[in-house]
């Protein structure tokens, strides 16, 4: 054998062995990935304050009023700034993304223990805002361009159910936490300086993610844009039903979830009891979210869609009718929708867009249901100060119940007739 010819195969065997050993380091880092996605998902939501953050808002001397005012400011930045920070996502990529996100949380939920007044707390919360709008869509992105630089054989919907239900369960261990620290005699104001510190945890974890291999495009904007307005709004019927459906499905859960300790101090129910029932409601959307496919698997897609459209109609009657205690379990239902409906619906809209514009798209779909909250937020929350919460609950019982034959009906005769949503 020539020499050269020999040293030509070691070459070779070199080469080859250096690029196998380079595609099983990234195998290794993108399996990782998704263990670290969960971690974030799960301290993302760690917010110690979040049981009583209606009280500790009225401790400010803030009403109703002011609780709703606060959240249209912070869904007014999210909107400004959700489409932006999706396709900034998809430029520049979502491991940087993600840093600058969390880094944005944290320093917003550090001003809390500082606020004196409304607007301290409306410059902490247009902070968290932009952190949001960098973070909405970019966390569930990562997520399936993971899987699909993996070429995994797992179930999609599994991995986001299980995604959201650490999500929901960080948010659950943190209330039993703060349920602890009120029962030790902490004050509220301690409760946001602990919150504050745990803020800081996710930004840590956003340095060791990996960022998954994939298809980017070019840095023309105009056209860029154009592209995503043609995928979503006019190629397909189907995806235009979901985008709408994700709008109001998560803006049913989010106008709830501001009214849920509000109507716990009115049934009477001690302060101390808030963390312990924050903590049921959140691993009440993390059991649901988990299980999700399992639900869609066994009854079908369309009964799925249809079951998630009832539950606020029955969860805004049921808040609006019950005043007894026991009335704390109609909250429930609002969390099993938005565990549900946050898999089912959110897996139909990624399983749809490619990975060039995923974060752009999962933006615009949080970006309607921030539209619909400003616009809505505001009156229902006056409404509420004035003609209390049953009144508020029962108008918006009739809202949903129009939402459901004008937005879920379509979904499910179009399910039906063409294209199974997942």
């Amino acid at each position: 054998m020539s020499p050269y010819y020999a040293q030509y195969k070691m070459v070779k065997y070199w080469a080859s062995s250096s690029v196998s050993h380079g595609e099983n380091m990234q195998k290794e880092h993108l399996e990782k990935n998704i263990s670290k996605i969960y971690l974030l998902k799960f301290f993302s939501m760690f917010l110690i304050l979040m049981p009583v953050i209606v009280p500790f808002f009225n401790s400010l001397g803030i009403g109703m009023k002011g609780v709703y005012l606060i959240q249209c400011v912070f869904a007014v930045t999210v909107f400004l700034l959700e489409v932006p920070s999706g396709y900034i996502a998809d430029i520049l990529g979502r491991k940087k993304t993600l840093m600058i996100a969390f880094l944005l949380s944290a320093v917003g939920f550090s001003l809390f223990p500082f606020a004196k007044n409304l607007t301290h707390l409306i410059i902490a919360e247009i902070i968290l805002g932009i952190g949001l709008s960098l973070k909405s869509g970019t966390d569930t992105a990562i997520l399936y361009d993971t899987l699909e630089a993996l070429n995994s054989k797992k179930s999609h919907v599994k991995v986001l159910g299980k995604s959201i239900s650490f999500l929901s369960m960080g948010e659950g261990f943190a209330s039993l936490i703060s349920s602890a620290l009120i029962w030790l005699s902490f004050s509220i104001h301690n409760l946001a300086v602990t919150s504050a510190i745990c803020s800081w945890i996710p930004f840590f974890i956003t340095l060791f993610l990996y960022e998954p291999p994939r298809k980017k495009m070019a840095n023309k904007h105009t056209e860029n844009l154009k592209y995503i307005f043609v995928k979503l709004f006019k190629q397909s019927k189907l995806l235009r039903l979901i985008m709408l459906n994700i709008v109001f499905s998560f803006s049913g859960t989010l106008f709830a979830v501001w009214m849920f300790q509000k109507y716990w101090s009115d049934l009477g129910i001690p302060l101390f009891y808030f963390g312990l029932l924050w903590a049921l409601t959140n691993f009440t959307v993390s059991i649901s979210s988990r299980y999700a496919h399992k639900l869609e698997k066994s009854w079908g897609s369309a009964e799925v869609v249809c079951f998630i459209g009832i539950l606020p109609v029955a969860g805004y009657f049921g808040i609006s009718f019950i005043d007894h205690t026991i009335g704390f379990l109609v909250c429930l239902l609002f969390q099993v929708c938005r565990g549900v409906g946050q898999v089912i619906l959110k897996d139909a809209l990624n399983k749809r867009v490619t990975g060039d514009f995923r974060a752009t798209a999962n933006s615009i779909s949080q970006m309607g249901a921030r539209i619909f909250f400003t616009i809505l937020g505001p009156f229902l929350g006056a409404y509420i100060d004035q003609k209390g919460l049953p009144s508020g609950t029962f108008s918006m019982g009739i809202v949903y119940s129009l939402v459901f034959l004008f937005a879920i009906v379509p979904l499910i005769r179009q399910r039906k007739n063409f294209i199974p949503i997942t």
